[in-house]
């Protein structure tokens, strides 16, 4: 486990969320109904580059892209194909990262394609960001990793939602995954997790409208919900310093 501590690692790893921000904001917003996958793709490279940034997903364990595109009941992971296109009422989770001067930040984000459905359903994309929001707030009163990750699941519950289950983040600064192990359920972490200052990780919470269970995608990348219900998840790579946790790649709406 690495801590981050010295302030040519800071500056790096706050200039390497603005990176993951910046991207991730931008495809957002370019994500809409017809948009083939390739072509958010292609947007994240473009601008990784006129940030002076690599593409830190390229280079796990040959996955070669720049951005993960997961869509309706894909978890994470996926892909982006060049056959496939964002259709309206599409739930869509993307994520990237950036990399700056050898520190990494990391960061999803879940949302509808054109207008939100008017479904008789829990808040899915709400609840999931809610985690995010609730770790803030609570960060300052913490003193373990593994206190702190036990609002995932709480949160999950407030909203009627499922935790999925055996996924979660990582340590994340001079390596894009490090330990600890951020799991969602804070059941699988079998050690405690002392929230040191310098230590930093990607908290991504992973939940679904039924099923816990996951499966994966004949592609071998994108894991699915078991049942087919809709899925979402949000990341953050999240710092923890003297004065509680700060927010490296920025912060989803509040619930």
């Amino acid at each position: 486990m690495g801590l981050l501590k010295n302030q040519s690692d800071l500056r790096a790893l706050r200039q390497a969320g603005k990176i993951t921000q910046t991207v991730l904001a931008a495809l957002q917003a370019h994500a809409q109904p017809g948009i083939p996958l390739i072509e958010l793709e292609r947007l994240a490279n473009q601008l990784l580059a006129q940030h002076r940034s690599t593409a830190p997903f390229k280079s796990f364990n040959g996955f070669n892209h720049a951005i993960c595109v997961s869509i309706n009941d894909e978890i994470v992971n996926g892909p982006p194909s060049r056959q496939r296109e964002l259709q309206a009422g599409d739930l869509v989770s993307i994520a990237t990262a950036a990399e700056h001067r050898n520190i990494h930040a990391k960061a999803a984000r879940s949302f509808w394609v054109g207008a939100t459905p008017q479904a008789d359903f829990p808040d899915l994309v709400g609840g999931t960001a809610a985690v995010i929001q609730r770790v803030m707030a609570a960060g300052p009163s913490m003193q373990t990793l593994n206190a702190l990750l036990g609002i995932i699941p709480q949160t999950a519950q407030d909203f009627g939602l499922s935790v999925i289950a055996g996924l979660g983040g990582s340590g994340i600064g001079k390596q894009l995954h490090q330990a600890p192990d951020v799991p969602n359920d804070p059941a699988d972490l079998n050690t405690e997790i002392p929230l040191t200052p310098g230590l930093c990780f990607t908290l991504m919470p992973m939940f679904s409208l039924g099923c816990a269970r996951f499966k994966v995608s004949e592609d071998g990348w994108t894991f699915l919900t078991e049942d087919g219900s809709l899925a979402a998840h949000v990341a953050d790579t999240l710092l923890v310093t003297e004065h509680g946790l700060e927010t490296i790649t920025g912060s989803p709406p509040s619930e």
